[in-house]
């Protein structure tokens, strides 16, 4: 890194970051570092906008049905970067990187001083002693550019196996922070075992699932099947319908729920499972209990424990026969109490679970299993998913073969079961979805079908950077070939029906550098500094401002509470950046239009213009410096030549 042609303001971040990791370093004793490290932000400030060209024979759709769905040809840093617009858009970023095996990562050294070399490098082999760091390298600012992408209520779901697992997870919280993941996912890619190692047969890969911010994201349920229903019944012609067996302990330790309840069918005491208390307040369980035609007392009997729920007229030998009675006569009866003992009174205290109460969808769990009798009401970071629900690698490969034959070279690919999923869970019906590492396409796949069988308006965003041995573009050759044939159902194997929608193929120029793209994504950062630094004069503290959608003003950016409007005055390193009568007159159409009231508020380099409802703010140095640009030296901070008429 060459720190003479860095800015002021960057050197100075920079220091930060170093200060803050040794600091990480001495709280917790364990900081991210390898070879080469730099910080990502550093890295994407030197990526630019590339121009691209929209490939109209390539594309698929009518015109309206295009524009919904995009599949970028080009390296993916330089194809998110050019995506500036989507930034702070995407609801899902779901995607499937090199899992650094040998023969699947490309890396080129030039992208350690210049990531804008279009080159994808050579494959890097296991023998290379580097492997490790230079994947680091590739990946850190590729996740940190997708985290710029995701709403603030987003996730991120990127795929991965054994070899880079533990590296990932350590990036992943440094970047998204280790609060914000909500599970570490398990799935089983294959249902036997392999001779792919001598000592463990490798069966799982995983998903590592993050949120931008946790306390915003959600985590939808999944549709239920009538498989999932088959343990519900009603033998005992209970009218709340359809129950299974449920868990009368909790989880979490509570010492007034720590107590005994006696059976009143064979006069054993029973206690909590575990480490765990009753779920239920005791008075609700007494009442339960009673509804056994049997009467209960509290009693303290010398368990260490709070006083226990007992049979009222039980002996030192248990309960008698004439009490027992009571409660077997009650079990021949339907419609048996809410805490019951099995289906024979003799065992443990169980509570009912209503299938109608729990009909709207079940939990995700992180284990997806092939047989529901095994599964049970988990949590989502619990621990792995099975191949039942997630499918297999062998079933990705079998459904892009079905769809556009074989020879495609593919040897793993990831199952629609899989990707659908993921999508169902943490992408809304009308969501974006972000796929950096395309590969055949299987998330777009996912996201038309998905679209087809609810009826949902998601839209995807694909990125896909590898090529054939002979140079041929995967984009081109395989991954719009398979989604150009699901859309109008014309697979290789045979008819299937047509899942509509269309997309557009789009190149991104290896060489040329979009200037307006470079100019307007230094704008939109600009934007992002000054809001986070306004400091209201009025209220003389901090204050919120509502930013504005971007592109859709020239000079307005945002609203505070007021309804008072702020406008930024500037387009272009060498370009005036002052507010004139003429700029003005024009910012006073932009107020009108989105009826805006009180004063406005103007940042720019200069003021020749003023006015008594004119709030001036000078664009800080260390602002410009921030976005590249040299106040000492660059002419537009010059006065001669402005136009104040």
């Amino acid at each position: 890194m060459n720190y003479d042609d860095m800015p002021r303001a960057a050197l100075i971040k920079l220091l930060q970051e170093h200060d803050a990791s040794l600091a990480d370093q001495g709280k917790d004793g364990i900081v991210m570092s390898y070879a080469g490290r730099t910080a990502p932000w550093q890295i994407i400030r030197q990526v630019k906008p590339k121009l691209f060209d929209i490939n109209k024979r390539a594309s698929v759709g009518s015109e309206g049905e295009q524009v919904l769905n995009e599949l970028w040809d080009g390296e993916n840093l330089s194809a998110m970067t050019t995506l500036y617009k989507y930034r702070g858009q995407v609801d899902l970023v779901v995607t499937d990187p090199p899992y650094n095996t040998g023969d699947d990562f490309r890396y080129n050294d030039k992208w350690d001083k210049d990531p804008n070399d279009p080159d994808l490098g050579d494959l890097v082999p296991k023998e290379d002693g580097s492997r490790h760091s230079k994947w680091l390298r590739f990946m850190t600012p590729r996740i940190w550019m997708m985290r710029e992408m995701l709403k603030v209520d987003g996730v991120m779901a990127i795929c991965i196996d054994h070899r880079e697992l533990y590296r990932l997870g350590m990036l992943m919280d440094e970047i998204f922070g280790e609060v914000n993941r909500l599970g570490i996912i398990n799935w089983q890619k294959s249902a036997a075992a392999r001779p792919d190692n001598k000592h463990v047969s490798t069966s799982t890969e995983y998903v590592l699932v993050y949120a931008k911010n946790i306390e915003r994201a959600k985590t939808a349920s999944l549709e239920r099947t009538a498989e999932d229903n088959r343990r519900y019944g009603n033998d005992d012609q209970d009218p709340g319908g359809e129950w299974r067996e449920g868990n009368l302990t909790a989880k979490s330790y509570s010492a007034k729920d720590d107590y005994g309840i006696q059976s009143p069918f064979t006069g054993e005491m029973h206690y909590p499972a575990g480490e765990g208390a009753w779920r239920h307040p005791k008075k609700n369980i007494l009442r339960w209990l009673e509804m056994w035609g049997v009467q209960y007392e509290e009693k303290d009997i010398g368990d260490g424990r709070r006083p226990a729920l007992v049979v009222r007229g039980r002996t030192a030998q248990g309960i008698p026969q004439k009490i027992s009675s009571k409660a077997y006569l009650r079990l021949r009866e339907p419609n048996w109490p809410f805490v019951w003992f099995g289906q024979d009174g003799q065992g443990r205290p169980r509570v009912k679970t209503y299938l109608q109460n729990i009909k709207k969808g079940k939990v995700p769990t992180t284990y997806w299993i092939d047989d529901p009798d095994t599964s049970t009401d988990l949590d989502l970071g619990s621990t792995s998913w099975g191949y039942g629900e997630s499918g297999r690698s062998a079933d990705g490969v079998k459904e892009l073969t079905e769809v556009v034959g074989p020879g495609h070279g593919f040897t793993t690919v990831k199952p629609l079961k899989l990707i659908t999923k993921i999508i169902q869970l943490w992408c809304r019906p009308d969501g974006i979805v972000l796929d950096p590492f395309a590969g055949s396409g299987t998330t777009g796949h996912a996201v038309l079908s998905l679209n087809k069988e609810a009826g949902a308006s998601r839209r995807f965003i694909l990125i896909e950077q590898g090529n054939t041995e002979k140079g041929d573009h995967y984009a081109k050759t395989l991954t719009a070939d398979r989604l150009k044939r699901v859309i109008a159902g014309n697979w290789k194997s045979g008819k299937k029906e047509p899942l509509g929608g269309g997309f557009r193929f789009i190149t991104l120029k290896r060489e040329k550098i979009d200037a307006d793209a470079v100019n307007a994504l230094a704008r939109e950062e600009m934007i992002d500094l000054l809001l986070t630094t306004y400091w209201d004069r009025a209220e003389k503290a901090k204050s919120y401002l509502q930013r504005l959608p971007a592109g859709e003003h020239e000079y307005l950016f945002a609203v505070n509470g007021r309804r008072e409007g702020f406008f930024l005055v500037w387009t272009a390193a060498d370009q005036p950046s002052s507010l004139t009568r003429k700029v003005f007159q024009a910012i006073v159409k932009e107020a009108e239009k989105a009826k805006l009231v009180g004063r406005f508020h103007v940042y720019a380099s200069m003021a020749p213009y003023t006015g008594d409802d004119i709030e001036f703010y000078k664009i800080p140095d260390r602002v410009l410096e921030h976005i590249g640009f040299n106040t000492r030296s660059d002419a537009y901070n010059n006065e001669d030549g402005f136009d104040v008429a």
